[in-house]
């Protein structure tokens, strides 16, 4: 969506996923998935995976970039997450981001079921190419099971996301931070 609107994205992947997986594969995976999203950039944090803290190393590498890039919005993982990486990140982000206008929250695979989601997007358009952006992630989706048992989970969030939105297919997030500028 903001692509198509003109504006500039920049993505942050904090690790590599080495725990997991290759390294080497993670990044290649990211790589592809940011030329299919034609991402200005794509930058690693080089934090080790599984060990992402809330704390000052963490806050450190994201405001580093917050700094450099000085985005209008910071989406990060929600910390209703049972994944400590990703609940870790969504608090750094909020310390990181605290001079940004808009922080979003979104939800993933590991979201717990507490998750409130208070904004909603209209995804109709964009979702085909949220799908091919997930394509490239095999090791991961490897992982969880086979990749149409993902597909139907993912076309199933965006599904019951719409209903609630109103709309065909959505895409919600929880407010970490938001200046209404009328």
């Amino acid at each position: 969506m903001h692509k198509m609107r003109g504006d500039k994205v920049f993505l942050l992947v904090l690790t590599k996923g080495e725990a997991s997986g290759s390294p080497e594969v993670r990044e290649d995976e990211c790589r592809s998935s940011a030329a299919i999203l034609c991402a200005d950039r794509l930058i690693f944090g080089n934090l080790s995976d599984t060990r992402v803290h809330d704390g000052r190393e963490t806050i450190d590498a994201v405001e580093k970039v917050v700094d450099e890039v000085k985005p209008d919005i910071i989406y990060a993982p929600t910390f209703k997450d049972t994944h400590q990486d990703h609940r870790n990140t969504g608090h750094a982000c909020l310390s990181a981001g605290r001079r940004c206008k808009i922080i979003l929250m979104y939800e993933g695979a590991s979201t717990q079921r507490d998750f409130s989601p208070q904004v909603f997007v209209d995804v109709t358009e964009t979702f085909e190419l949220k799908l091919k952006m997930t394509r490239v992630y095999g090791s991961q989706i490897g992982n969880h099971g086979v990749y149409a048992v993902a597909v139907k989970a993912i076309e199933g969030l965006a599904k019951f996301r719409g209903y609630q939105a109103g709309v065909d297919l959505a895409e919600a997030f929880e407010v970490g931070k938001f200046v209404f500028e009328i």
